[in-house]
């Protein structure tokens, strides 16, 4: 498999870890390949762990790399939608929610975050879909002197 070796001799790998003389060597490298729904996402360690208890916490914390699903090539497998799973690596980025304006799968993003375990993503998608006071009323239209 492509990572199996890749954290030997990387800053902060299961090498360095050891050399330190760290009470628990890291065994997942610094940057992580994640294939998720066929989507190649590639991250630091660090960003994927940012949120404690989260699914992506607990796999790259609690378990060992050979216990999670990879893909052929050797990066770690998520079945989940690969496009919106972007938007999940932004927010976990630096903890702020920011879509495009138009953005019309809010509900499919908050069940990825709700899946990942992200409370306070889906806290901030579930405000965002709350009807707001509705559009102003169009302006009258007037023709010769009188309403239309």
């Amino acid at each position: 498999m492509a990572l199996a070796d890749s954290t030997r001799g990387l800053p902060g790998g299961a090498a360095a870890g050891a050399a330190t003389g760290a009470a628990a060597p890291q065994l997942f490298p610094d940057i992580v390949e994640l294939n998720v729904g066929c989507q190649v996402c590639v991250t630091r360690r660090c960003t994927v762990v940012s949120v404690p208890d989260s699914l992506l916490w607990r796999m790259f914390t609690q378990q060992q790399p050979q216990e999670l699903a990879r893909d052929s090539k050797g990066r770690f497998f998520l079945d989940r939608d690969g496009l919106l799973f972007r938007h999940i690596l932004d927010y976990l980025r630096d903890l702020q929610l920011v879509l495009p304006d138009y953005f019309p799968e809010r509900s499919r993003l908050q069940r990825q975050a709700e899946y990942v375990k992200l409370p306070e993503l889906v806290r901030s998608l579930r405000a965002m879909q709350q009807p707001g006071p509705g559009p102003p009323p169009p302006p009258s239209r007037r023709i010769g002197g009188s309403f239309a």
